[in-house]
């Protein structure tokens, strides 16, 4: 697109955000994004499914990465009521952008070039994802990326090295998925640190907590997650039937549509 040198424009976001969750298994994620308006349930896997009272639209799973862009340009060029693009989950993903990209290359399997070529090449896949992602907030829809969770030792810039919690993805499509979403939400539990006398001078550590889920929206040296709306505070508790209305409170206002029929 070429630049408007008409004049410099505002450059505030009035549109939906994109809104990344991640975390252990069972903490509400899909839950989470079951609450933003009238979403499309995109699946990657048999095992990605809606949680019990918490119906949404969706087509089925999706089988190859063409199948996701189907459902996007479905969102964006269809007739429709639906207003959040959700998708469960970006580890899904992953494994249909690999496959994409051996098919593309007429490769075995992603790691036959070598070199790291072929991850390379999902890279490029990746950003062409990420710009339908994008092309989806532009045309006021809500996007919804879940993902699970892995640790990575990292090396400290002043300290020595330690464990991080982030996207269970390659580094690179982690990094891209992070920087082109408005929030990044680490879901976790509450948790406290107890210690037991063993005697002998000796101590046992135990978590405890009321099994309260908070999201994380600011990042911390232990775990990735940020945002791009100044929200005051750096974790929001997670509460069923609340969650977006809780996030909500900090994005830029939508209009009001009816709710799709049944």
């Amino acid at each position: 697109m070429a630049l408007d040198w008409s004049e410099p424009k505002d450059t505030t976001d009035t549109e939906p955000p994109i809104v990344t969750l991640y975390g252990g298994a069972k903490l509400g994620k899909t839950t989470l994004a079951s609450e933003f308006p009238f979403p499309l349930y995109t699946r990657t896997g048999d095992g990605e499914r809606q949680s019990d009272g918490a119906p949404m639209k969706s087509f089925g799973v999706s089988e190859t990465y063409g199948d996701i862009i189907d459902q996007m340009d479905y969102m964006l060029e269809a007739p429709h009521s639906l207003r959040t693009f959700a998708l469960d989950a970006l580890d899904g993903l992953e494994s249909l952008i690999n496959a994409e990209a051996c098919a593309r290359n007429d490769w075995e399997n992603i790691e036959e070039p070598g070199f790291g070529k072929g991850f390379g090449a999902a890279q490029e896949i990746w950003h062409e994802f990420g710009a339908k992602v994008l092309a989806l907030k532009k045309a006021g829809f809500y996007v919804v990326l879940i993902s699970h969770v892995k640790i990575k030792t990292v090396p400290g810039v002043t300290t020595d090295s330690y464990p991080k919690y982030m996207l269970n993805l390659r580094d690179d499509a982690g990094s891209y998925i992070t920087d082109i979403s408005d929030v990044v939400g680490f879901m976790h539990h509450r948790v406290s640190i107890a210690k037991e006398d063993l005697g002998f001078r000796k101590t046992a550590k135990r978590g405890e907590g009321g099994g309260d889920i908070i999201v994380a929206v600011e990042g911390r040296p232990g775990y990735v997650a940020g945002n791009r709306y100044r929200m005051p505070k750096a974790t929001i508790p997670f509460k069923l039937g609340d969650g977006f209305a809780a996030l909500n409170e900090f994005f830029p206002p939508q209009p009001e549509q009816e709710q799709p029929q049944p």
